[in-house]
């Protein structure tokens, strides 16, 4: 089907094609009533949309912002992205998603497909992984880092999780349920939110005079994670609690625990952190760690209007919150 163009809309509307860009443009010069009643009837006869690529090449502003993730189906990026959507759509902007798939390259190609189609603004959460990540420097767009900081180099501001202390904070909480062995069960990155988490829960235990050292690490794919865990979970090394540094992870737990019989939190107790809906909905319930979601976003999409405003905003770093479920031993 042939694709419906401006030019269609003046012929019907009896006028010309400059008259119909100030109708869609509210300007730069005046319409009269009932003329601009004739083309936006000719538009909705038509079915016409216009170009939004080709009218952000006229203009300053293409009302878009593009994202990526790591992936956009794993709950904690489900909830991020949506979120994101949220406070853009506020403020009168789409969003452009892209999906990494946790490889730089892809994460690379996508933010430069994005900046060439003008968006706004770009939001990256980078993928933990080793290797050199897409800078601001080279994409000629304003660039927030969201959820992880910026790589080295990008002087281009982050809005981050306050990691290391949520860490220290939902290990400090299995310590006063009286719990001694309390294993860290966390991701392969030595650097990042989730090894940061790792940091915290080993100044804790250090703090409390504890072993740090029953640390499980287990890579991306959810089936080697279980597996990973359910080896931990038969091996004389089982901990007595588990913090885990992501609720994934934490689930992961809840689920190899109940197929070897184990009892939550009788004989083992867990946290998570990242503070997801799928938390609240386990069995028993997951006691989390996090910062709302939407206040989260909210922080990411202001602080890259600053930039569109010509200022330079600084990093910005949300403090964690503990939502105290069963899984923990709390009622």
């Amino acid at each position: 089907m042939q694709r419906v163009t401006r030019d269609d809309v003046a012929r019907l509307a009896g006028t010309s094609p400059a008259v119909v860009s100030y109708v869609l443009n509210n300007g730069p010069r005046p319409v009269a009533p009932a003329t601009r009643a004739r083309v936006e009837q000719a538009i909705a006869e038509l079915g016409y949309r216009p170009n939004l690529v080709a009218r952000a090449l006229r203009s300053t502003r293409s009302n878009v912002l593009g994202l990526v993730v790591p992936d956009s189906s794993e709950g904690y990026f489900t909830q991020l992205t949506h979120a994101v959507e949220r406070a853009a759509f506020a403020r009168g902007s789409l969003v452009l998603l892209g999906n990494s798939a946790f490889s730089r390259e892809q994460e690379l190609r996508y933010a430069e497909s994005l900046a060439n189609m003008r968006v706004d603004g770009l939001l990256l959460v980078r993928a933990e992984i080793a290797g050199a990540a897409a800078t601001h420097s080279t994409l000629d767009v304003p660039v927030v880092y969201l959820h992880h900081h910026a790589p080295s180099g990008a002087a281009a501001p982050s809005v981050v999780l306050d990691n290391r202390a949520g860490g220290r904070l939902t290990t400090e909480h299995l310590l006063g349920h009286g719990y001694r062995e309390i294993g860290c069960l966390t991701g392969t990155a030595r650097s990042g939110p989730v090894a940061d988490r790792a940091r915290g829960w080993t100044e804790a235990m250090r703090a409390a005079k504890r072993s740090a050292g029953n640390v499980v690490r287990t890579g991306l794919d959810r089936h080697a994670a279980r597996a990973d865990i359910r080896r931990w979970l038969q091996s004389p090394e089982r901990p007595r609690a588990i913090m885990a540094t992501a609720d994934g992870l934490a689930l992961d737990t809840l689920t190899v625990a109940a197929e070897l019989g184990l009892s939550v939190p009788k004989d083992l107790a867990v946290i998570g952190f990242g503070g997801t809906d799928a938390a609240a909905h386990s069995w028993p319930a997951l006691s989390t760690a996090g910062h709302s979601f939407d206040d989260f976003a909210d922080a990411a999409v202001s602080t890259l209007d600053k930039i569109k405003e010509e200022t330079q905003p600084e990093d910005r770093i949300l403090d964690v919150h503990l939502t105290a479920r069963a899984s923990c031993g709390c009622d």
